[in-house]
């Protein structure tokens, strides 16, 4: 497929999961990138609920739109500024943090994670601080561990279609 035709594909999307979540339904989302490893894997599946009049807790994980794509990463901080709530969010295997954003630029936060066929709860997501650290210090564990997940995840799946057979 044309890179082009699949930004476009993914733009889309992008603005369809903003709209839905921003009409109050709660959004099914799959994780492509790697900035949360060890909490979410590519391939894990998250739902995402609106986030309403709630306000978000520190550790929250957070849905919003980042450079035109859908992005979840960790609530590590939130201030006052000017009347309005700003918050800092990061990826467990980001190095820094994001720009703050306003909390009406963050679309949801994640209730459950699907991986392997199984639901987790997002309090099992919390763990892995040490793995996380580590990561986020070293490139190269980080792509040595995503390469790990890919080859267990194309295990995990062939074993699925053999079942299946």
């Amino acid at each position: 497929m044309e890179l082009a035709a699949k930004e476009t594909i993914e733009s889309i999307g992008c603005e369809l999961v903003a709209a839905s979540l921003r009409a109050g339904h709660d959004v099914r989302v799959r994780v492509a990138g790697g900035s949360m490893v060890p909490a979410l894997w590519p391939g894990d599946e998250l739902m995402v609920r609106p986030m309403g009049a709630a306000e978000p807790a520190r550790g929250d994980l957070l849905l919003f739109v980042r450079d035109g794509w859908l992005c979840t990463h960790r609530l590590v901080d939130r201030f006052d500024s000017g009347g309005s709530t700003q918050l800092i969010t990061r990826g467990d295997a980001a190095v820094t943090c994001d720009p703050p954003r306003s909390s009406d630029q963050i679309l949801g936060s994640v209730v459950s994670l699907f991986r392997n066929g199984h639901e987790l709860p997002v309090v099992a997501l919390r763990r892995g601080k040490i793995l996380s650290l580590a990561i986020r210090q070293s490139d190269f564990l980080r792509r040595v561990i995503l390469k790990i997940h890919a080859l267990r995840l194309y295990s995990w799946k062939s074993t699925q279609t053999q079942r299946r057979a």
